[in-house]
């Protein structure tokens, strides 16, 4: 009988590694797209964004433009998060794109308290 329980046990093992495996053989990575069995995510042309910041008398962000944003994305959301040293977190928001012509920009005003001289860098993500 204790034969028996480990046998089916390996068995059940070795036939949950083939599922997997088999899972994943159906995941197609493609320059612009991404497809998993029978729905496909098309990216919207998105190549590289550009930001500007304002800032006030104190020394804070008060406002981010970002611009570069291709009109396919019209309709995404647009994830900005303002990163400091070692990449860290200091603020994020979203904001959906509108329609707009060849290229749209986004503007993002509620940041809370950062200031400018913590502002490493942008992080962006279009979701959509």
């Amino acid at each position: 009988m204790r034969l028996f329980s480990t046998t089916f046990g390996l068995a059940l093992a070795v036939l949950a590694t083939f599922a997997a495996v088999g899972a994943a053989a159906t995941l197609v990575v493609g320059s612009s797209s991404l497809a998993a069995g029978n729905s496909a995510v098309t990216s919207c042309g998105v190549s590289s964004l550009s930001a500007t910041r304002t800032v006030d008398n104190s020394g804070n962000v008060t406002e981010v433009d970002v611009a570069g944003i291709p009109a396919a994305c019209s309709g995404a959301r647009l994830s900005l998060t303002l990163t400091g040293s070692g990449n860290s977190a200091l603020a994020s928001a979203t904001a959906t794109i509108g329609s707009c012509g060849t290229t749209c920009t986004a503007t993002f005003t509620s940041l809370g308290t950062v200031a400018a001289s913590n502002l490493g860098g942008y992080a962006f993500a279009v979701q959509g």
